[in-house]
């Protein structure tokens, strides 16, 4: 990061103040990028179910190398050890939570009973993360593609029975 800023890497941490801050910082920046892009759909179809939503993600992140080296930082960082980096919890915990939280008040928004939507939030991200894990390790986008659309149909189902 040092190099392509054309900095010193002492000068870097010395501005963030120490490199947990640096890293801290960077991850919400890339959340941040992420929430705009999410906000961008949305206010332009601010009735995008849920499923709508994970598809516009998984096309958004086979669109460009940036976007799913965008999305890797947060995975990664979800799965720092703690003891090595010295990256705070909270940090890391928020790179799934706060999508987790996200789409249980759109699952809510959309119909289904609280409880159960807070419960169908973490399946539902859950499944995501591994198939984006899966992206990671293997590539295969034609494969996974079709999962998704599996997974996304059954989301689709699953919300529509919790409204009856």
């Amino acid at each position: 990061m040092a190099a392509a800023l054309d900095v010193s890497i002492n000068r870097l941490v010395r501005h963030f103040g120490s490199k947990e801050e640096l890293l801290t910082a960077a991850l919400a920046r890339s959340l941040e990028q992420q929430i705009t892009v999410q906000n961008a759909w949305l206010s332009r179809a601010p009735r995008l179910t849920q499923a709508e939503l994970y598809r516009k993600w998984w096309r958004w992140m086979n669109a460009a190398p940036a976007n799913l080296a965008l999305v890797r930082l947060n995975y990664e960082a979800a799965t720092l050890e703690p003891t090595v980096t010295g990256l705070a919890g909270e940090v890391r915990a928020d790179q799934i939570g706060v999508w987790r939280h996200d789409t249980a008040l759109r699952l809510v928004a959309e119909g289904m009973p609280h409880e159960r939507a807070v419960d169908e939030a973490s399946l539902i991200k859950a499944t995501f993360t591994g198939l984006v894990m899966d992206l990671f390790a293997t590539g295969d986008r034609r494969r996974l593609t079709k999962a998704m659309d599996d997974f996304l149909e059954r989301l689709t189902e699953t919300v529509a029975a919790s409204r009856r």
